[in-house]
């Protein structure tokens, strides 16, 4: 069987409408009750994000955050078809992130260097397993070298039996060259440092959320 092919492109104003049509359209085939979230959990607080479900709304506020540049992430095409999405940005930018890890009390956040964070990858289910994800998060990291960031970091749920592991799984970190740096119970914190000398070597392995 041909090994299919990706494209990934850096979410921008003009891929609005390939954004919506995703969301709108293909993201939720298979989980409805998700269609409301228009990927803003990220830059909400948690308490914002438990109340404020209304789709038509959140649809608007993400149009919003992409055409002023707020909300940025990887769309991941093939051929003419959206198949993927990984919301990634830089870790000030996400509410949610910041105001959990104040909650906790992780200070990791107080620290001067720059990391990119990746929030969530949301995979096309005819598209699942056949290494979407793996090929989103090599462009994270690829990207952040070339933007001179120290670290890439992602927050993979700590409940492995969790079925919707939305911010990507431990095991799939792992294999790219991510470890562990903090238990937050609900979450871990996973970290790959970034030498920027050359570009790191995310490798294409098989993963859950791939």
């Amino acid at each position: 069987m041909k090994e299919l092919e990706f494209t990934i492109r850096p979410l921008a104003p003009e891929l609005c409408e390939d954004w919506l049509l995703f969301f709108d359209k293909i993201a939720f085939e298979d989980h409805g009750e998700w269609a409301f979230c228009y990927c803003l959990e990220g830059y909400l607080d948690p308490e914002t994000q438990e109340k404020w479900t209304d789709p038509k709304e959140r649809r608007e506020k993400a149009v919003e955050f992409i055409q002023t540049g707020k909300m940025q992430g990887y769309l991941a095409y093939s051929g003419n078809t959206i198949v993927g999405w990984c919301n990634a940005n830089d870790r000030e930018q996400y509410k949610y992130v910041t105001e959990m890890f104040r909650k906790v009390g992780y200070k990791n956040n107080e620290t001067n260097e720059k990391v990119k964070s990746i929030f969530c990858f949301l995979i096309a289910p005819k598209y699942r397993g056949q290494g979407v994800a793996q090929k989103l998060l090599h462009q994270v990291c690829e990207d952040a070298v070339r933007d001179e960031y120290n670290y890439v970091e992602a927050y993979p749920f700590g409940d492995k039996e969790f079925p919707y592991q939305y911010h990507g799984t431990a095991k799939m970190y792992k294999q790219n060259g991510f470890l562990e740096v903090a238990d937050l119970k609900y979450v871990k914190v996973m970290q790959k440092k970034l030498s920027q000398e050359s570009i790191p070597a995310c490798q294409t392995v098989s993963g859950l959320t791939d």
